[in-house]
């Protein structure tokens, strides 16, 4: 009977090992948090911003984490995505404005010898380029909303945050297909 457990137990492993993605990031947990996030800012519910700004975090990291593990695998992205998580942090405190033109544009890493504009947006890569910039991007809207009170900034933040999930169901069908 042990045997038999054993066996069917290594069978079960071997099984789930071989036909199960295994995404670089928790991709299920990502899009629920991005989708709370988008839904309490599109009630207009904002008042605790500062858990509003943590999840943005959140989400951050679990892309750096995800694109990190990707880079590992995928060396022809590994220069970009390593940018990208080096430059993660600072992405924050940027303007929407200098956020735009230097990651939304690609400007950042035109500079340093990448154009994304080469890379199909079905690229994996890209969808975890996207899982960090987006959320920085709605990260910088609620923070400058937290001083202006400006509504369009929580408008700017939803959009983000509605992107953000698209791309990253996009990247859960590619990534998935990589990793079958």
């Amino acid at each position: 009977m042990k045997m038999i457990f054993q066996g069917l137990s290594a069978a079960f492993v071997c099984s789930t090992f071989f036909t199960a993605p295994a995404f670089a990031m928790d991709v299920d947990n990502y899009i629920d948090i991005a989708k709370q996030a988008a839904s309490t800012v599109k009630k207009g519910k904002a008042k605790d911003l500062d858990k509003l700004i943590a999840q943005q975090e959140e989400l951050i990291r679990l892309a750096v984490e995800g694109a990190l593990k990707y880079a590992e695998e995928n060396p022809a992205r590994r220069k970009m995505l390593h940018l990208l998580v080096l430059n993660s942090e600072r992405m924050k405190h940027l303007t929407l404005d200098a956020m735009e033109n230097a990651w939304h544009n690609g400007d950042y890493l035109r500079r340093n010898g990448i154009d994304i504009g080469n890379l199909a947006h079905t690229d994996a890569a890209m969808g975890y380029y996207h899982a960090v910039i987006h959320p920085a991007a709605a990260y910088i809207a609620l923070t400058e909303y937290k001083n202006s009170k400006d509504p369009e900034l929580l408008h700017k933040a939803e959009d983000e945050l509605n992107e953000v999930v698209v791309q990253v169901e996009q990247l859960q069908k590619i990534d998935g297909k990589n990793n079958r």
